[in-house]
C-alpha cells in the first residue's frame, strides 16, 4: 500500500490547480519511441526495437520526478497523527468512566490487579468501564506507552456469576496489551484510512471518469485505464482482506496466550454458534468470514483445541502475499523510473519480500515440528501453489509491457507463476527439513543458511526469468519459427518436416532459463546442496537414500534404451553422402536425442516424488540428476564411438574413437538440458508429488491424512556416502562448468541476429498527435533548438567577418579557429539530433532526416575546408573558398528545411510551446 502510494497520487497532484507542468516525462519519452495507446503490446514492443538506446538516454535526461514521494510523506505524517489520536477520539465518542466510579468496595480493582500479575503486563495500562456497552465482553485500544481496557457494562453484571468467562475476557485483554498488537491493529487501522481518503479514492476517480466519459483521446480506447481501475480495487481488496486475518489472528493468539495464563476453555465454549450447516450451504458464511475482523466463535474453538493450527502456512495468506508482491512490483517500477532508481531495483524488492515471507513461513512452520521428525507431514506445495496464484492474479491486472493490453497474446504463459512460486516453496521446506536432521548444531545452521540463500536464489531466478523473457514469450515473441532453424542449419530439409514441426513447437520449452551463469548454478545447487543432505542425515533421517539413488540409476537405464532407440528409428534417414549427415540429419538427430534425455529426468523425478511421502522434491532432483549424468555419460560414449554400432550409427561408417566428435555433440545436447532438466525435474517433482497424495487419498476412501511414523533407515558407511558425493557431484560439477564455458563461447561467436516479425504501422487516429507532441516534449525541441542556437553563433561569426574592412583584393580575413570551433559544434549538435528518435510521422521523417543530413554534411565540410586532414586530397585556396561558401549555404539551407518541418510537426502535434 505504502509502495502504491507515490503513483497513484503523482497523476492527482499533477492534475491540482497551480502544478506547474513538467517539460517532458518517461511516458512522453515512450510516445516519442512509437507507443501507440491503441496498438498491441506486442506492436508497441517491435516499434521500439531498434531506438532502445535513444530510449534509455531520453528517460536519463527526463527532470526526476517527486510529487509522489512528497505527497507518500504527508500520507504516512496523517497517518501517524491518526494513529496518535484515534484512542482519544474513541474515549471521546464512548465516554468510559474510571474503575473507580463502580467500583465501591475495591474488589475489582483487587482482581483486576491480580490478573495483570498474573499476565505480566508491564506496560502502563488503565482499567476504564463503558456503561452504554451491555453486551458481555471488553475491548484494549491506545498507543504504545499507554495502553486501556474498557470493560463493558454486560460483562461486570454477569462478574458474580460467572467468574471464569469473566476472568478469561479480562486475560484475553491483557494479552492483546502484551502481544503489543495494539500498536499493530491502531497503525494499520489508521494507515488504510488515510491512504483511502487521500491516494485511493481521488486515483479511481480521475481513472473511473476517463473510463465512463466519452473523448476523442486515443488513451479513451486502450485497456490502460481499466487496468489501472482494477489495479486500485484489487489493491484495496487485497488490503482489506490482509487487514481483516491480521485482526482475526490477533484475535486467535490472544485466545491461546489467555489459556496458557489460566483462562477456562470451557469459556470459549459457552460463547456461542457461528450457524449450523454444512456443505455448500456454508459457503456464503465462510466467504463473509473472510471479510470480518474477528474470527467466529467455531474456529476460536478449534484453534484452542489444536494451537498449532496458527502456525500453518494458509493458501488464503500465500495468495495474498503473491497478489500483494506482484502489485508491489509495478508499484514500485513506476516509482523506481520517476526517482531514476535502476530497473532491477523493484524486481529486487519483490524477490526480498516473497523470500523473507517464505522463509520466515514455512521455516517456522518446519522449526516447530522438528520435535516429531519420525512423524510424516504434507508438504508446502499448496502454499506455494496459492503464492503462485497470488502473482498470477497481480501480474493478470497490471500486465502488458506498456500496461496497454489488457491480457498479453499468449495468456496460458501466466501459468509459469505457479511453478515459480511453488518449486522454491517446496524445495525450502523440505530441505529444511533436512537440515535440521543433521548430526551437529553448527552443521544445521550452516546447512540452514545455504538452504535459505538457495531458495531465495531460485526464486530471484524464476522472476527475473519473467521480466526478461517470459514476457516477451507470452508476446509471441520468443520462439524460433522453422524458417529460423532453416537459416542457421542449411541443408535439405524437406525429408525433416515433421521433425522441423516437433522441433518448432517443443523449443520453446527448452529455452526459458537460458544458460546464463546464475540460472545454471541454481540449478546445480538445487540437487547438489540436497544430496549432500541426504548423505549427512543421521540413521534415523528416514531420507531413503538407497531408494533415491537406485531411481536414479533405474532412470539412467531408461535414458540408455530411450537414446539407443531414438539413434536406430533415426538411422534409417541417414543421408548416403557423408557430407550432408553433419546439416539437418545430424541437427535432428541432435534434437531427439535431448527429448529423450528430459523425458527420462522428468518421468524419474515425477515418479519419485509421487512415492515418496517425505522430501519427494530433494530426493526427486537427486534422482532425476542421476538419471541425467548417465544418460550425459551413455552419450558421449554413442557419439565418441560412432560407427562401431551400425544400427546406432550417426556420421561415421568406420569403427574408431573420436572424444573430440562425442565432446562436440554431448556440448550441442547440454546446451538445451543442463540447466533446463534441472528446473523441469522439479516441476515434474511438484505434480508427481500432487499425484501421488490424490492417489493415496483415494485409497484411503476419502478419510483424512494418516500421521504415520517413518522407520529409520541405516545409512551406508562414511567411506561410501563421501564416495557417492564424489561420483555425482564431481561429474556434475565439471558438467555445468563445461556448459556455462560452452555457453559463454557461443554467445561471444555469435553473429547472425536472429529474425524478427516486423513491427506494424501505427499512429492512427490521434495516437500521432500524441507521439509527435511526446517527440517534442522528450527531447525533440531542444535538440532543434540547440541546432539553431548554434547555426545562430555561426551566422553571428560570419555577419562580424564580414563588417571588416576588405583588402586590396576585395576578401576579408577569416578566424579559422573560431570557425572550426563553431561547425564542430553544429556538427555534434546535428549528431545528437540524428541520435535522438525518429519522427513518428512517416511523412515528416524522411524531411526530418534528409535536412539533418544537409546540416551535418555542411558543417563536416566546413571543419575540413578550415583545417583540411594530411589524408585528404589536395585543394587550392580557390578551391577551399569555394567549397567553405558552398558549405555554409548547406548549413543554412538544411538549417531552414530543419524549421520548417519543425513548425509542421509542432503544427500536427497541436503543440503549443
Amino acid at each position: 500500500m505504502i509502495a502504491a502510494t507515490p503513483s497513484m497520487l503523482e497523476p492527482v497532484i499533477a492534475s491540482l490547480p497551480g502544478t506547474p507542468d513538467e517539460p517532458g516525462s518517461v511516458l512522453d519519452c515512450m510516445l516519442a519511441d512509437g507507443l501507440d495507446p491503441t496498438a498491441t503490446d506486442r506492436e508497441n514492443l517491435l516499434a521500439g526495437l531498434d531506438s532502445t538506446e535513444a530510449l534509455d538516454a531520453c528517460v536519463a535526461a527526463q527532470p526526476a520526478s517527486y510529487l509522489g514521494a512528497l505527497g507518500t510523506l504527508a500520507v504516512l505524517l496523517v497517518a501517524g497523527l491518526g494513529y496518535w489520536w484515534l484512542p482519544r477520539l474513541r474515549e471521546w465518542r464512548g465516554a468510559p468512566v474510571p474503575v473507580g466510579a463502580v467500583d465501591g468496595d475495591g474488589t475489582l480493582r483487587a482482581e483486576l490487579d491480580a490478573l495483570r500479575e498474573r499476565a505480566g503486563v508491564r506496560a502502563s495500562v488503565t482499567f476504564r468501564v463503558d456503561p452504554a456497552r451491555t453486551d458481555f465482553g471488553a475491548c484494549a485500544y491506545g498507543r504504545t506507552g499507554d495502553y486501556t481496557v474498557c470493560l463493558y457494562a454486560g460483562l461486570l453484571a454477569r462478574r458474580r456469576t460467572d467468574p471464569a468467562r469473566f476472568r478469561s475476557v479480562v486475560l484475553h485483554e491483557l494479552a492483546h496489551v502484551r502481544h503489543r498488537d495494539v500498536d499493530h491493529a491502531y497503525a494499520a487501522t489508521a494507515l488504510w484510512r488515510v491512504f483511502v481518503l487521500l491516494a485511493l479514492v481521488p486515483n479511481l476517480t480521475g481513472w473511473t471518469a476517463l473510463l465512463l466519459l466519452r473523448s476523442d483521446s486515443p488513451w479513451a480506447e486502450s485497456s490502460s485505464n481499466l487496468s489501472r481501475v482494477l489495479f486500485g480495487l484489487l489493491l484495496a481488496a487485497l488490503v482489506h482482506l490482509a487487514r481483516a486475518d491480521l485482526l482475526r489472528q490477533r484475535e486467535l493468539h490472544a485466545d491461546v496466550q489467555a489459556v496458557k495464563w489460566g483462562a477456562d476453555p470451557a469459556s470459549w465454549q459457552l460463547a456461542g454458534d457461528d450457524g449450523a450447516g454444512g456443505g455448500l450451504r456454508a459457503l456464503p458464511r465462510r466467504a463473509a468470514a473472510q471479510l470480518r475482523t474477528h474470527p467466529g466463535w467455531e474456529e476460536r474453538r478449534r484453534v484452542l483445541a489444536e494451537p498449532e493450527r496458527l502456525f500453518r502456512v494458509g493458501t488464503r495468506a500465500m495468495f495474498l502475499t503473491g497478489a500483494s508482491a506482484s502489485l508491489l512490483y509495478g508499484a514500485a517500477s513506476e516509482f523506481g523510473s520517476a526517482v531514476r532508481l535502476p530497473a532491477q531495483a523493484a524486481l529486487g524488492v519483490m524477490a526480498v519480500v516473497l523470500a523473507v515471507v517464505l522463509a520466515y513461513a514455512f521455516g517456522l512452520r518446519v522449526l516447530r515440528s522438528v520435535r516429531a521428525p519420525l512423524t510424516a507431514t504434507g508438504s508446502a506445495a499448496f502454499a506455494g501453489l496459492g503464492l503462485g496464484a497470488g502473482l498470477l492474479v497481480g501480474e493478470f491486472v497490471s500486465s502488458g509491457r506498456y500496461r496497454v493490453d489488457f491480457l498479453p497474446e499468449r495468456p496460458l504463459y501466466l501459468l509459469a507463476f505457479l511453478p515459480v512460486a511453488a518449486v522454491p516453496a517446496m524445495w525450502w521446506s523440505q530441505s529444511l527439513r533436512l537440515a535440521l536432521g543433521l548430526p551437529r548444531a553448527w552443521l544445521r545452521r550452516a546447512a540452514a543458511a545455504v538452504c535459505a540463500l538457495v531458495t531465495a536464489a531460485a526464486l530471484w531466478a524464476g522472476l527475473a526469468w519473467w521480466r526478461g523473457e517470459g514476457e516477451f514469450d507470452a508476446l509471441g515473441l520468443g520462439e524460433p519459427a522453422g524458417e529460423e532453424i532453416r537459416r542457421v542449419i542449411p541443408g535439405d530439409w524437406q525429408q525433416y518436416a515433421p521433425d522441423l514441426s516437433a522441433m518448432t513447437a517443443g523449443m520453446p520449452a527448452l529455452m526459458p532459463l537460458g544458460n546464463a551463469l546464475a540460472p545454471t548454478l541454481v540449478a546445480l545447487l538445487m540437487w547438489l546442496v540436497p544430496l549432500a543432505l541426504l548423505l549427512l542425515q543421521r540413521p534415523y533421517g528416514g531420507a531413503r537414500l538407497r531408494r533415491t539413488l537406485g531411481a536414479g540409476l533405474a532412470g539412467g537405464a531408461l535414458a540408455c534404451a530411450g537414446l539407443a532407440l531414438a539413434a536406430a528409428l533415426t538411422h534409417p534417414r541417414q543421408p548416403s553422402v557423408p557430407a550432408e549427415r553433419t546439416g539437418p540429419f545430424l541437427f535432428v538427430h541432435a534434437w531427439w536425442m535431448t527429448v529423450t534425455v528430459m523425458a527420462a529426468c522428468l518421468l524419474t523425478s515425477a515418479l519419485v516424488a509421487a512415492r515418496s511421502r517425505r522430501h519427494a522434491m530433494p530426493r526427486a532432483l537427486v534422482a532425476a540428476q542421476t538419471t541425467q549424468l548417465c544418460a550425459y555419460a551413455a552419450l558421449l560414449l554413442l557419439y565418441a564411438t560412432d560407427g562401431c554400432l551400425p544400427p546406432l550409427a550417426v556420421v561415421s561408417e568406420v569403427c574408431a574413437v573420436n572424444p573430440l566428435f562425442g565432446l562436440r555433440a554431448v556440448d550441442q545436447i547440454l546446451s538445451l538440458t543442463l540447466g533446463k532438466a534441472v528446473v523441469g525435474a522439479a516441476c515434474a517433482a511438484l505434480l508427481g508429488a500432487g499425484l501421488g497424495r490424490a492417489v493415496r487419498r483415494l485409497r484411503r476412501g476419502g478419510r483424512g491424512r494418516v500421521r504415520r511414523r517413518v522407520s529409520a533407515t541405516r545409512l551406508p558407511g562414511r567411506g561410501v556416502r563421501v564416495a557417492v558425493l564424489l561420483v555425482l557431484g564431481v561429474p556434475g560439477l565439471v558438467v555445468t562448468g563445461a556448459g556455462i564455458a560452452g555457453h559463454s563461447a557461443a554467445s561471444a561467436g555469435a553473429s547472425a541476429p536472429s529474425a524478427r516479425p516486423e513491427p506494424t504501422p501505427g499512429g492512427g487516429g490521434g495516437s500521432r498527435e500524441l507521439q509527435l507532441a511526446g517527440w517534442l516534449k522528450s527531447g525533440g525541441l531542444r535538440v532543434a533548438e540547440r541546432i539553431e542556437a548554434a547555426v545562430d553563433e555561426l551566422s553571428a561569426e560570419s555577419a562580424r567577418a564580414a563588417e571588416q574592412p576588405p583588402k586590396a583584393n576585395g576578401k576579408v580575413s577569416l578566424d579559422t579557429d573560431v570557425f572550426h570551433r563553431l561547425c564542430g559544434t553544429l556538427r555534434a549538435r546535428t549528431e545528437e539530433a540524428r541520435a535522438y528518435f525518429p519522427v513518428p510521422d512517416p511523412a515528416l521523417r524522411a524531411s526530418w532526416a534528409s535536412a539533418l543530413g544537409s546540416t551535418l554534411h555542411g558543417a563536416e565540410q566546413c571543419r575540413r575546408m578550415l583545417k583540411p586532414p594530411e589524408d585528404g586530397p589536395r585543394l587550392t585556396q580557390r578551391q577551399r573558398e569555394q567549397r567553405f561558401s558552398r558549405a555554409l549555404g548547406e548549413i543554412h539551407a538544411g538549417t531552414d528545411r530543419l524549421s520548417r518541418t519543425l513548425s509542421a510537426i509542432t503544427e500536427r502535434a497541436g503543440y503549443r510551446h
